[in-house]
């Protein structure tokens, strides 16, 4: 297994991207809390035809693997078609964090952003 603390991962999750309230988000999910404690909220601007997603947003707590999650899902979500990021998966994620497998008891706090997300996008 990759280093899961590596270098990227731990500047993701000490300097997140993107957290805080967006007021004027076309979609805003409920609150979702992981069995684990990690917790997050999205807001996703879209197009007028809202078939791009123009920004993200987060609020959350979590541990260092949901929190770079969050960081960079709210980076490459940018310019992105709400079908594409539909279709994104654990293996979108761990490109990112530059990681080829994943603990599956940690699975859980590196999904919660992606599956919080897709949730909201449901919606449009």
């Amino acid at each position: 297994m990759d280093d899961l603390y590596h270098e990227e991962l731990l500047e993701a999750a000490r300097d997140p991207h993107h957290k805080g309230e967006m007021l004027d988000a076309d979609v805003t999910s409920p609150p979702e809390v992981n069995s684990c404690g990690d917790s997050c909220r999205v807001f996703v601007r879209l197009t007028a035809d809202k078939k791009h997603i123009t920004a993200m947003k987060w609020q959350g707590t979590g541990c260092v693997i949901s929190t770079a999650s969050l960081s960079l899902l709210s980076d490459h979500l940018q310019g992105e078609q709400v079908a594409e990021v539909v279709t994104w998966d654990e293996h979108t994620l761990l490109s990112w964090l530059g990681l080829k497998t994943f603990s599956t008891a940690r699975k859980k706090c590196l999904l919660l952003g992606l599956n919080t997300v897709q949730k909201v996008l449901e919606k449009v």
